[in-house]
């Protein structure tokens, strides 16, 4: 069997929500609903909650009206990790979701656009 043939289509691949030595980490899906699959589902799932965590957090230190200027600024960065935990597990799901280059084609215009 030759190198390309023992290696799954990309298609195959899960991107997980962590890392190795700084590099993405894969899962082959070919074989179902394995339990790093599902450690990885839950994995994703701790990042949401954690997010909504932090997004609670940082509002209630800005509805805080004697907010200092440094529990306002953890409040944003709060926020920012709550933001990019939400992002990161979009991306993954999305790359699962197999989205078609049109839809991502257009979704790069509209980040593009509105982040001028």
């Amino acid at each position: 069997m030759s190198e390309t043939e023992s290696r799954p289509a990309p298609s195959q691949l899960r991107r997980l929500p962590w890392s190795e030595d700084g590099k993405s980490a894969y899962l082959s899906t070919g074989d179902g609903a394995s339990f790093l699959a599902r450690m990885a589902d839950t994995m994703e799932e701790g990042m949401l909650t954690t997010a909504e965590v932090d997004m609670t957090r940082a509002l209630s230190v800005a509805d805080e009206v004697s907010a200092s200027r440094a529990e306002l600024k953890m409040a944003v960065r709060f926020l920012a990790h709550a933001v990019a935990d939400a992002v990161e597990v979009a991306r993954l799901r999305g790359e699962r979701l197999g989205v078609d280059p049109e839809a991502k084609e257009t979704a790069e215009f509209l980040r593009r656009t509105l982040t001028r």
